[in-house]
């Protein structure tokens, strides 16, 4: 009787804690490993998954033999989940191989946030390059060697003149020739660095840093002389201020321990490098009636609608899609112009996908909107969105506008556009034509068809076996209650 009751007990305690995992969110981090059959000229990448996380971790990767660390980039990509917004981390490490050919990765583990996360590893084909034979040699880097020598400290900027609300990607490296005669360590490194990027961050500046976690050296050719490059520091900034960024000389200080060859040093003595100081002009943007709100950089639209069909009165989710180079995070949302007599325009919900490599930002914003037409009819979306933007590369204003087309009633309606949809860049005025007048908000609120609506398949199921689980648990209560 006793062993009964302990077993009827033990089901109700797995039935009721079954119940709460199938509730909860799938937050595993995870590995995804790139492509494994590539030419020289491509890097193979790892990439670490990180599942509602606002913060960026450090995290260390693991060396692969035959390849070479080419520095690493991340992504951040909010979606939402239950109601909630949900920021996912994509972290991923580069790595260059030295030379064609069959490379086995063993199984490795990756230890993230004081969770370790184990990959089986792969095989990797690297093809031979299509154009040069050979093995990968030193990237080429444009910098004057200054007179102190062999090892130097520089600060460099992608651009010397940019307009306010451009990106400018400033790096951090210390340059160590390959015949220094001596040995050299680094000292209090996260201090150091702590106040050199107070020193050298610009001032009323949104950034977009990119974290690095490793001092791995990256041969180099500068002057034609072989160089390592540590990289220290990697950001993209964009100036929110037509002010010129005046960036600091900063020094940073290293052990020489002994020369590599001759008789040992009786102590290790301190050396200092100085980097030179950088002047960036930030050039005004020209006179337009919205300068200084509209974003800068260079971007496109992708248009979806999400059915090819829709009837008076019947909602229909339209996104409004900005990809391209820029500040992705604070893109606004296109502007809503006055003419929405045919069609109700609901407020758009918005995700975003930021990816930074160090030198640029590049990434997508989504709007979505709820439109339901109250007219019969070819509506044309061109005369209810716009989205206003300053390209640097051609120092206009440009306009985005949308090109689809709703067919609204009748037999066989649908789109005259395809649903996805590559918007031309068009005029600077933003001028449009007014549409047709119409119903009210409420108009054909009979005929909505609320039967379709989006179901995640994941969520269906897990909904599924919540409630057979829970039938399963009454089931246990009442045979134990009835014995």
């Amino acid at each position: 009787m006793f062993i009964e009751i302990f077993l009827k007990y033990f089901v109700l305690f797995y039935l009721i804690s079954a119940v709460t995992f199938g509730q909860a969110i799938d937050n595993d981090i995870t590995i995804e490993l790139g492509q494994t059959n590539f030419p020289i000229e491509r890097p193979f990448t790892i990439s670490i998954i990180i599942p509602n996380s606002d913060s960026r971790p450090s995290v260390l990767f693991p060396d692969i033999p035959g390849f070479t660390k080419k520095g690493t980039s991340a992504s951040v990509t909010p979606s939402e989940i239950g109601g909630k917004t949900i920021t996912n981390q994509v972290i991923t490490q580069n790595y260059q191989a030295r030379a064609p050919g069959r490379f086995r990765i063993p199984p490795f583990s990756i230890e993230v946030n004081d969770e370790t996360v184990q990959s089986e590893g792969t095989i990797v084909v690297v093809r031979p390059s299509g154009v040069a034979s050979g093995p990968v040699t030193s990237t080429a880097v444009t910098l004057a060697i200054p007179s102190s020598g062999a090892a130097f400290l520089s600060l460099r900027a992608s651009k010397a003149t940019l307009y306010a609300g451009e990106d400018v990607a400033l790096t951090l490296s210390f340059f160590i020739a390959d015949n220094y005669p001596y040995r050299l360590q680094f000292r209090a490194l996260d201090k150091q660095l702590q106040t050199i990027t107070k020193k050298i961050r610009p001032a009323n500046a949104w950034e977009e840093s990119v974290g690095i976690t490793e001092l791995n050296p990256v041969p180099v050719l500068v002057g034609g002389k072989k160089f390592r490059e540590y990289r220290l520091y990697q950001s993209v900034f964009f100036p929110l201020a037509n002010r010129t960024l005046q960036l600091p000389a900063v020094t940073l200080w290293m052990e020489k321990e002994r020369p590599i060859i001759g008789p040992p040093s009786a102590k290790p003595e301190t050396i200092t490098f100085t980097s030179k100081p950088i002047t960036i002009a930030v050039r005004p943007l020209p006179a337009h009636p919205l300068r200084g709100r509209v974003p800068v950089g260079t971007f496109r639209l992708e248009e979806n609608l999400e059915r090819q069909r829709v009837r008076v009165g019947q909602s229909i989710r339209y996104t409004f899609t900005v990809t391209g180079e820029g500040n992705i995070a604070t893109l606004p949302a296109p502007a809503t112009l006055n003419d929405t007599t045919a069609v109700d325009i609901f407020p758009p919900k918005e995700r975003h996908t930021i990816e930074n490599n160090g030198t640029q930002v590049t990434g997508r914003k989504l709007f979505t909107y709820f439109i339901v037409p109250h007219q019969d009819g070819s509506i044309p979306l061109v005369n209810r969105f716009q989205w206003i933007y300053f390209n640097p590369h051609t120092a206009r204003y440009d306009t985005l506008r949308p090109r689809a087309q709703l067919q609204v009633g009748g037999k066989g309606a649908g789109l005259l556009a395809n649903a996805t949809v590559q918007a031309a860049l068009s005029g600077t005025t933003g001028e449009v034509v007014p549409a047709t007048t119409g119903n009210s908000l409420y108009s054909g609120i009979e005929a909505i068809d609320s039967t379709q609506q989006s179901m995640s398949v994941p969520a269906l199921i897990r909904s599924i076996a919540n409630v057979l689980i829970v039938i399963m648990l009454l089931g246990v209560i009442f045979v134990f209650f009835k014995k």
